[in-house]
């Protein structure tokens, strides 16, 4: 892969940034350093990035595709509610665990990539939702 400045600067909003994030929000946080950027470019970026692996997509909701960088597979935790997107602490053994019940299962089936969603309530939603529900008195 070329490394051009605009490549760069993408994969470095992803790497710092820690987040996922869509092809418009790297534009709006590129093109204060690359002025004259186009968000054509940034998607072309993303998607060299992400054939390199350097780059994640997702879509792990009925949004546009997100994009983080790639630091190791990891579980994402998205909240049906507010959208919000966490990462549980889990450990190497904890993936290679689901890894190899996968591959037990699979008859034979390679697992190259594996991408974990699970979709609920983040806890500030499930407080928010406690709070709302109405007690009723049982006498």
């Amino acid at each position: 892969m070329r490394v051009t400045p605009q490549r760069a600067h993408v994969w470095q909003i992803l790497a710092e940034s820690g987040a996922h994030l869509g092809a418009e929000e790297v534009w709006e946080r590129a093109r204060d350093a690359l002025p004259g950027l186009e968000l054509s470019t940034v998607y072309r970026a993303l998607e060299a990035l992400r054939e390199a692996n350097l780059v994640v997509e997702s879509r792990l909701s009925e949004g546009p595709a997100l994009f983080e960088a790639n630091a190791s597979s990891h579980p994402h935790l998205v909240c049906e509610r507010c959208g919000g997107i966490s990462h549980p602490e889990a450990s190497p053994e904890v993936a290679r665990g689901l890894l190899a019940a996968l591959a037990a299962g699979s008859g034979g089936f390679e697992v190259r990539e594996l991408h974990v969603v699970a979709r609920g309530l983040c806890p500030e939603c499930v407080r928010r939702e406690e709070e709302t529900v109405p007690v009723t008195d049982a006498s």
